[in-house]
């Protein structure tokens, strides 16, 4: 369990990625902070800070070995995370359409990955949640599809890494709050 948790974080974290090369000077244009491109970017890089804090303030793993405390945990981790992935779901879903086309079928991609994620972790905590006593077989399969939204979110996490924003979007940034 303690390694899928892990795993989790790690996919969530890596949405954020630095930037490495020297920089170019470049005419770019003056982006207003009210235009649908800054609202829109400011949205998006929103999502991604979400998604990275619920990464780094997760709570410790769980090692538990009383099963009335390791469902507690359990119950506690996936209700923060489903709740995490509602937010991110609200942010991303408000994106569409969005300013440049083209980054249209980002979003609906990233929104499948994160309700596929969602849903899994989701079923994982009804199904412990139910479980009076918590028993090995219960939690093994609760286990198994949390495993599942880890690669759910491992996906959203590479089309987020890839995502290459185009000029009237990227220029955006500078504009917006949540992309500093």
């Amino acid at each position: 369990m303690r390694f899928l948790l892990v795993g989790c974080l790690i996919a969530l974290s890596s949405c954020a990625v630095p930037v490495v090369g020297a920089p170019v000077a470049v005419d770019t244009p003056v982006v207003a902070a009210d235009s649908p491109e800054a609202r829109w970017v400011n949205r998006f890089c929103g999502m991604g800070k979400l998604l990275v804090t619920a990464g780094e303030t997760a709570q410790e793993p769980i090692t538990a070995a009383d099963p009335a405390v390791l469902k507690r945990q359990f119950l506690d981790v996936t209700g923060r995370l489903v709740g995490v992935l509602d937010a991110a779901l609200a942010d991303l879903r408000a994106l569409r359409p969005a300013p440049a086309p083209e980054v249209d079928p980002l979003i609906r991609d990233l929104i499948e990955s994160f309700t596929e994620a969602r849903g899994a972790i989701a079923t994982a905590r009804d199904e412990v949640r139910a479980a009076t006593p918590l028993t090995t077989e219960v939690l093994t399969s609760a286990v198994q599809r949390f495993g599942g939204a880890v690669s759910a979110l491992d996906r959203a996490a590479r089309l987020i890494k890839a995502a290459d924003l185009p000029p009237s979007l990227a220029n955006a940034t500078d504009a917006a709050p949540n992309c500093r």
